[in-house]
């Protein structure tokens, strides 16, 4: 299962020919993706970076509004790849590592970026496509600058169906594409 994953990401991400000096996603200019207006990034925002995710969406058994149990979504925990399949880093959530809520992505450079504001589309039978806006960065390095992040081409990790059991967490597999942007 593994090796379909990163088979599946590395195409993604546009992985490189063998021989390549350079892997795309990292370091090299690309054009932004076509994506549903309400996901499209403001204008003086430049396409810096483009990393495959694969991870586990972690879902809690909780009481809806109504106060019915159902699926809520936890957090993410995901790692972050290059086009030719390097770990770039990892994704996850605030509140499974002390931090303020909302979803992270931090590189192996140590530099990291603080999501807010999502707005979504729905992809069927998938989570959905997201663009987030950066609430803050730390450190120097890839993400230090970043100030949009669009998550594409999701596969799986959508929320189980049917009852749950109050208390009980799950994780549900899923893919990514992040595309990460910086002031131009």
């Amino acid at each position: 299962m593994r090796s379909r994953s990163m088979a599946l990401l590395l195409g993604m991400a546009g992985c490189a020919s063998h021989g390549a000096s350079r892997c795309p996603g990292h370091g090299t200019a690309f054009a932004p993706p076509t994506v549903p207006p309400e996901l499209e990034v403001p204008d003086g925002n430049e396409l810096t970076l483009v990393a495959a995710g694969a991870g586990v969406q972690i879902y809690e058994c909780a009481a809806d509004t109504g106060g019915v149990l159902a699926w809520q979504l936890h957090a993410p925990r995901a790692e972050l790849f290059d086009g030719c399949g390097a770990l770039l880093g990892s994704h996850f959530g605030g509140v499974d590592k002390g931090l303020p809520a909302g979803p992270y992505w931090e590189a192996k450079d140590g530099s990291r970026v603080h999501g807010a504001n999502p707005v979504s589309v729905p992809n069927g039978g998938a989570i959905p496509l997201l663009r987030v806006e950066a609430a803050d960065t730390s450190g120097i390095g890839v993400f230090a600058n970043v100030t949009f992040i669009q998550r594409l081409n999701t596969t799986g990790g959508v929320a189980p169906p049917g009852a749950c059991e109050a208390g009980r967490r799950t994780e549900v597999r899923y893919t990514a594409t992040y595309y990460f942007y910086s002031k131009s």
